[in-house]
């Protein structure tokens, strides 16, 4: 049976994403790379330990973050620094998409491209109906977990969320 290709025009026609890495990303990393190997051994230590302080550890997309974010009024916000605690994130690491304000097309787009810079791994997704995370399931992992007031409410959210992400840490 012969192989058949589509041409790119047509792929994303049928709804398909095309992922590309953006060329100012790729030629900025092989520049950090080369001066890595041009520094000696514990430059190059310092070097890696500061870039893994800075990469995010993960992406949380859900309705209604904004509210709880940082609000140590809420509940639900040291439910969240709770999480942050047992799995090692700190809250540099974590970048949050509240997806009850992307309501344009444009929006989603947009916040579509700001997640693919983030490189990350997965994304853990409370609201896994919305556009935004059925556009990034296209191109990298998108985890449906426990919104944060089911974690409130219920102790088996909870144990659901914690499962569901140490089997992605053991994955990594």
């Amino acid at each position: 049976m012969p192989n058949v290709t589509f041409s790119n025009a047509l792929f994303e026609q049928m709804g398909g994403v095309n992922w590309q890495r953006r060329s100012e990303l790729s030629s900025r990393q092989s520049l950090d790379a080369e001066k890595e190997e041009q520094s000696d051994s514990s430059s190059v230590s310092d070097k890696k330990v500061e870039r893994a302080i800075n990469r995010h550890a993960v992406v949380v997309l859900g309705s209604g973050l904004d509210d709880i974010w940082q609000n140590d009024a809420q509940q639900a916000w040291l439910l969240w620094q709770n999480i942050m605690t047992v799995f090692g994130w700190d809250e540099t690491q974590v970048a949050f998409f509240d997806t009850a304000h992307l309501v344009s097309e444009e929006m989603v787009f947009a916040t579509v491209e700001e997640v693919i810079e983030l490189g990350v791994d997965w994304i853990l997704t409370m609201d896994d109906e919305h556009a935004l995370s059925e556009m990034l399931q296209e191109g990298v992992q998108v985890v449906a977990v426990p919104d944060i007031e089911s974690m409130l409410m219920d102790p088996y959210a909870k144990q659901s969320f914690y499962t569901t992400v140490v089997s992605l840490s053991e994955q990594r």
